[in-house]
């Protein structure tokens, strides 16, 4: 490998340890998470355009990640932290496959699935590489004997200066008040948490070294774990008779339920056996959205192992099938409008959660993803796989953008308000995060039960100190987090007794 590459696999991966340690590795990383990812882009862009790396496009994959970034940004719910670090690394290994050309999206399927799995821990196979780059570069005696010299004199002189001035600063009191600040940084540099930080920038700066050096070295070490293969080495058949039995089994069971749904449920006609309409309503919408996966799943399957029939026979067993596979879309189609219908009446009666307004995002998607499986019945070569991957993305890209702690609180508040609701579980809304403190606020009016508004006033009360003793960096600015400590300023009259 040229110097020249090496040089530049070495800067970003110096550049990526420094910026992590400096941007993700505060106390919050707030706008700092996003800037992190903007310099991400910008360097690899850089790298790559200079290095005539191939499928420079892949690097647009950065994008969904900055928009994931930005939920450290825009709200301060860290319930998403952990599945987005998750997520992101993911998102990093397609990104680099990309760049290699050894993914495509377009032609997306399971065994491209593995082999992004396989290359999350190929950088760690590359962690000894800038070792063995050093000790290539010692070879040459002669040539480096005066920088090797310099370098081990620093690196001896650094430590050594730092414990003289810290023992010194101890014995004398006038030198520790001649070297104070250098002191003080010198224990902040020393003390465990930096110590951690390093180690974990470092870790992260030669992850990241790890991943560009196979793009640029074009030799993968794990290239060959996970091959792709074409479908026809993996056909497997199945029989259309018996997925025909099958198919007309289901469905004749779910017939008599849609025909039950629309006279008992949708038309609101009269219960048998004094069933109440309301319980009845609200009950089995998780069964529904359950059977609604396996549905879609079943149909992927018969699909699957049928489509040399379902694509290419124009029998009368063929032309069946794929009917009956569209009937089975239609049907999951009715059971997700009865979910939503069930789940409005639920939280109708009893307000939202966390569990609720992700079933209703999960409807919205899983509809998207319906929709597509009756593309993959229809036509022909339609890359089902890599439409569900977008639906998935983008279903998760939603999650990170969506406020649903406020959302909740303003729906229960406001079901609370408007007399819609008797009561409400003000413990339940303290559990959320402090996107909720907007519409907890409302809670303080004189008009709302005095045991509620007590425990709404107590809990502004604690995030305000909280936020008094709040460390303000510029890394870890939150724009929810901004905007609850002006409405705090603005509206503390409310309950200026209770903050003192």
């Amino acid at each position: 490998m040229e110097q020249k590459i090496k040089s530049k696999i070495s800067f970003y991966g110096i550049i990526s340890a420094i910026t992590f340690i400096y941007l993700i590795l505060t106390d919050y990383p707030g706008i700092s998470a996003p800037i992190f990812f903007i310099i991400q882009f910008f360097v690899l862009f850089l790298i790559a355009k200079d290095t005539g790396v191939v499928n420079i496009k892949g690097l647009l994959v950065l994008v969904p990640i900055f928009i994931i970034s930005l939920n450290n940004f825009i709200s301060a719910n860290y319930m998403m932290m952990p599945t987005n670090f998750l997520v992101i690394v993911f998102l990093y290994s397609v990104m680099f496959l990309l760049l290699e050309n050894r993914l495509n999206l377009v032609k997306l399927n399971i065994y491209g699935f593995l082999k992004t799995i396989v290359n999350i821990f190929e950088p760690i196979v590359n962690f000894i590489v800038p070792f063995k780059w050093l000790a290539e570069r010692s070879d040459n005696k002669e040539k480096n004997i005066l920088t090797k010299r310099i370098l081990l004199g620093i690196a001896i002189s650094i430590p050594s200066v730092i414990f003289l001035v810290m023992m010194l600063s101890s014995a004398d009191l006038v030198f520790h008040n001649t070297f104070i600040i250098f002191n003080d940084w010198f224990k902040s540099l020393l003390d465990f948490i930096n110590i951690f930080k390093l180690i974990v920038g470092s870790f992260a700066g030669l992850y990241l070294f790890g991943h560009l050096y196979s793009v640029l070295n074009n030799e993968s070490m794990l290239a060959g774990v996970i091959n792709d293969k074409s479908d026809s080495e993996y056909k497997i058949k199945g029989d259309v008779i018996v997925f025909n039995i099958l198919l007309v089994s289901i469905l004749i069971v779910y017939s008599i339920f849609i025909a039950i749904q629309f006279k008992y449920l949708f038309s609101g006609g009269t219960l048998p056996n004094n069933l109440n309409y309301s319980e009845y309503a609200r009950r089995g919408f998780f069964e529904l959205i359950f059977l609604s996966v396996l549905n879609i799943a079943l149909i992927l399957l018969t699909t699957y192992l049928l489509r040399d029939k379902i694509y290419g026979d124009k029998n009368k067993w063929a032309i069946c099938t794929k009917l009956m596979l569209i009937y089975l879309c239609v049907i999951t189609g009715i059971l997700l409008v009865s979910s939503y219908y069930r789940m409005s009446l639920y939280d109708g009666a009893y307000g939202f959660t966390r569990l609720r307004v992700l079933v209703y995002i999960f409807l919205i998607f899983e509809a998207g993803g319906l929709l597509a499986t009756l593309a993959y019945i229809i036509k022909h070569n339609f890359n089902i796989f890599a439409v569900y991957a977008a639906i998935v993305l983008l279903f998760y890209l939603t999650l990170n953008l969506v406020r649903m702690d406020e959302l909740i609180a303003k729906r229960n508040i406001d079901m609370y308000l408007s007399g819609q609701a008797e009561d409400i579980d003000i413990d339940y809304l303290l559990t959320l995060s402090h996107d909720a403190l907007p519409q907890i606020i409302r809670l303080t009016d004189n008009d709302v039960q005095i045991m509620t508004r007590i425990k709404a006033i107590n809990y502004i009360k604690n995030i305000n100190g909280n936020y008094r003793y709040m460390e303000n960096n510029w890394q870890s600015c939150n724009l929810s987090i901004e905007k609850n400590k002006r409405l705090l300023e603005t509206n503390k009259n409310k309950w200026e007794l209770y903050m003192k």
